[in-house]
Formats: C-alpha cells, structure tokens, sequence
C-alpha cells in the first residue's frame, strides 16, 4: 500500500511539473519580439511543411496556419496533462474538467497579455478562444481514453464474477 501512495506521489510530482514546463514554454514563446517570433514560426514552417501539405494541399501550408495549430497544440497538451493529473487523483467530473478548461483559459489570457505589455506583440482573442478549444479538446481526450478503459475493466469484472 505504501508502494502504491509513494508512486502515486511521484507520478503527481512529475504531471504538476509537466504543467509548469508546459506554462513556461507557452508563455516563453510569447516573451519573443516579433522578428524571433517570426524566425521561430518560419523556421518550424519549413520542417513540418511537408507532412501538413499531406492534409491541407500543396501550397495551403501557411506561417498563420503554424502559428495557429501551434496555440491549438500546445494548449490541447496543456489540457491532455491537466486531465492526466485528474485521472491520478481520482477527480475525473464534469467540475473538475470544467475547472482544468477554465484554468488554461486564464493562462491564455495570461499569454495574450504577456504579448501585449511585455513582447509589444499584438493580442487577438481569437487565440485565446483557439488556446481554449486546444485545452478543452486535450481534456476530453484524456477523460474519453479514461472513461473506455473504465468501462473495459467494468466488463471484464462482469464477464469474470468480480
């Protein structure tokens, strides 16, 4: 039993510093000025322009397109480990998740803010509403899986007389 708590600890640990790697990373992005900015998006366009052209067609791969599936993408992991901190706790609800969304929510807002008053880039809302949409998808992801393997394990107690 106390193997078990030690572990559960640990893994505890180890996703609330995932979280805060991940908040470090979203908000370091926007400390940039513009031009890093810029060179950072261009420079990532160009490595994964190939596999994106594969589902949005030769010459639809855009830097705006990057910049948006990188909010998208980084705000869906933020959620992913906010719900993965749930499931270990044992607080997978319809409250919980909806807090965890509206937690990632305050930290774009927060990244939008940093963009506006410390880098001197522009804010758009639309970003905050895509970062949302990441998160919230990253957090059904993870409740979906959860909630699958639940119902296997459910079965499987069932089949066997558990």
């Amino acid at each position: 039993m106390e193997k078990k708590l030690n572990r559960k600890r640990t893994l505890t640990l180890v996703l609330i510093i995932l979280i805060l790697v991940t908040i470090v990373f979203i908000w370091s992005n926007s400390l940039q000025s513009i031009p890093e900015s810029q060179a950072k998006s261009i420079g990532f366009l160009n490595k994964v322009k190939p596999f994106l052209e594969i589902f949005v067609g030769t010459g639809n791969v855009t830097d705006h397109l990057v910049r948006k599936l990188a909010h998208f993408t980084e705000f869906g992991t933020l959620g992913c480990e906010l719900a993965l901190l749930l499931a270990l706790r044992k607080h997978i609800n319809w409250q919980s998740a909806i807090n965890s969304a509206f937690f990632s929510m305050t930290v774009a807002l927060m990244d939008e803010t940093i963009q506006i008053f410390i880098s001197g880039r522009g804010s758009q809302v639309k970003d905050v509403w895509l970062d949302f949409a990441g998160s919230c998808t990253g957090i059904l992801f993870v409740v979906v899986i959860f909630g699958l393997i639940k119902m296997a394990r459910n079965r499987k107690n069932k089949k066997h007389g558990n």
